[in-house]
């Protein structure tokens, strides 16, 4: 079973605005407590929030591309929601190793990293800052 944070992420995945009622009925959570978590995502740029309409849309710079690639068989979604998901910065010219894996930004500037562990590093997306 997905998390109610991975659900809002991946009915807003479509690049469009959806309106929040909807949305707040989809997830069967409060109104009060989607208000919340809309200001908190709203406060971080991952979410665009049009009041006058109460339509709210994903930043599409923030759009992981592991929320697309949901695996069906019962085995992987196990795994997937063991799985640590989290976001890494590294800054130029340096070097990060997870789980036996060196990671080294050669770039002139800061580098995000997206990455999903389950057993072992298995995903890793990059993005400029």
């Amino acid at each position: 079973m997905s998390t109610k944070l991975e659900k809002l992420l991946t009915h807003l995945n479509d690049s469009v605005w959806h309106n929040v009622d909807e949305i707040v009925n989809a997830l069967e959570i409060p109104q009060n407590k989607f208000q919340q978590v809309i200001k908190l995502l709203t406060e971080t740029d991952m979410v665009y929030y049009n009041s006058a309409t109460n339509q709210i849309k994903l930043n599409q710079d923030w759009k992981m591309p592991f929320i697309n690639n949901k695996e069906t068989s019962p085995e992987t979604s196990i795994q997937h929601e063991n799985a640590a998901v989290g976001t890494i910065i590294i800054p130029p010219q340096k070097t990060l190793i997870i789980q036996c894996t060196r990671i080294t930004n050669l770039t002139d500037i800061n580098l995000e990293l997206d990455v999903r562990i389950d057993k072992k590093l298995s995903e890793i997306a990059i993005n400029k800052l």
